[in-house]
This record gives C-alpha cells, structure tokens and sequence, in this order.
C-alpha cells in the first residue's frame, strides 16, 4: 500500500528558514596552491518551518494529527517567496507548462506552454515534477518567455533527475517535498492549552 505526501501548504507559518546541502567536497593541496571544489549531483533543499502556537481544540488537534502522518509519509510544504509577486504563469485556458528537453549538462531547461511574455525572475522558485515528485529549482537568471510560452530557464543547481520531456513545471506555487527529519518529533503542549510546532524537512532528492 503506498500513500501520498501530507499536504501542509496551508499551515500557518511563523518563520521558514530554507536551506541548501551542498554534496560537494574541496580539494585543497597539501603544499599549497589553487582549490578546487569538485560538484556532486544529489541533494536537495531543507527547510525548517516554525509553525505558531495553535489551540489545541480545535486546530492544533487537527494539526498534530497531519503531523504525525507527515512524519510517517512525507509532506508538501509551500516554498517562501516573501513580497514576491509570482504574476501569471499559466495560460487562462489552464494549459499545464512541462518541459521541452534539458540542455548544458542539466544547468538549464527548456519550457513551453506557459503565458505568452511571462517574466521568470532570478531567484524564483519552481518545481519540475519528474515520475510523481516536485522537485524543488531557482531561476539562474531573468527570462522572459516568447509568444508561445517558451524559454530556455537557467538553473542555480543542475538537474537531479533525468528528463524525458513533458515533465510538469509549476510556478504559481512551488513546494519543499520531503521528509520531516529527527529520530524525535514532540508537539508541546503549554498551560494555555496551545500547541507550537517546529518541523526539520528534507527534501527527497
């Protein structure tokens, strides 16, 4: 029996501290000389999500419940883009955006289907669904898509998976998909019958 990801996208958030493992190493030789950083394929992005303290009756029992079940199969959590302005992305005719074909060893992907002139910011999130999964990038560069849609977006980190073509992009509202991390996970509950959580996630890469 398999089970999907624990939405948690609509949970209040106080503090979201995202992160960025790096599985690189640096070389650095012995009698001196020039550094190199060898790059590895792999892992993704962590976030710690400080959630407010609820009451217990009747949100933060609702809240604990979903919790416990994000520990067991994962959850969804929405990416941050504080006073960012995500716009449009998608046609009004719902047509999804997927992906043409990767390009540059991965560092770069080709889109289309989206509205005609979009604007994809340096910096911005999206995710890039391969087999099932969001997988979490940023925008390398600014780019603005033609009349159809399409553009090539530059990536900060290289791709993780492989692309066949027709993946899904999403824009609007990009997420953190992951396993909330910890040997432990406790939901204090204080004298004023209020509950505050704290969730550690990584995301599968």
């Amino acid at each position: 029996m398999s089970f999907d990801p624990v939405d948690l996208r609509d949970i209040r958030v106080q503090i979201a501290e995202p992160g960025m493992p790096d599985p690189g190493v640096l070389q650095q030789p012995v009698m001196g000389g020039f550094t190199n950083r060898i790059g590895r394929l792999g892992g993704g992005h962590t976030g710690k999500f400080t959630v407010p303290p609820e009451r217990m009756e009747p949100d933060g029992r609702k809240l604990v419940a979903l919790a416990q079940m994000a520990k067991e199969y994962g959850a969804l959590f929405e990416y941050p883009q504080v006073d960012f302005d995500v716009g449009a992305p998608m046609r009004a005719d719902g047509t999804p955006i997927t992906v043409v074909g990767a390009h540059a060893g991965g560092r770069m992907v080709q889109i289309t289907d989206a509205s005609p002139g979009y604007a994809v910011k340096l910096g911005q999130a999206f995710n890039i669904e391969r087999g099932g999964h969001p997988y979490l990038y940023f925008a390398g560069a600014e780019t603005i898509l033609d009349d159809n849609g399409a553009g090539l977006l530059t990536l900060t980190r290289p791709l993780r998976r492989k692309l066949l073509g027709g993946e899904p992009v999403e824009i609007r509202r990009p997420v953190i998909a992951g396993w909330i991390v910890g040997d432990n996970f406790s939901w204090p509950i204080d004298m004023q019958r209020t509950v505050g959580l704290v969730f550690d996630v990584l995301e599968r890469a």
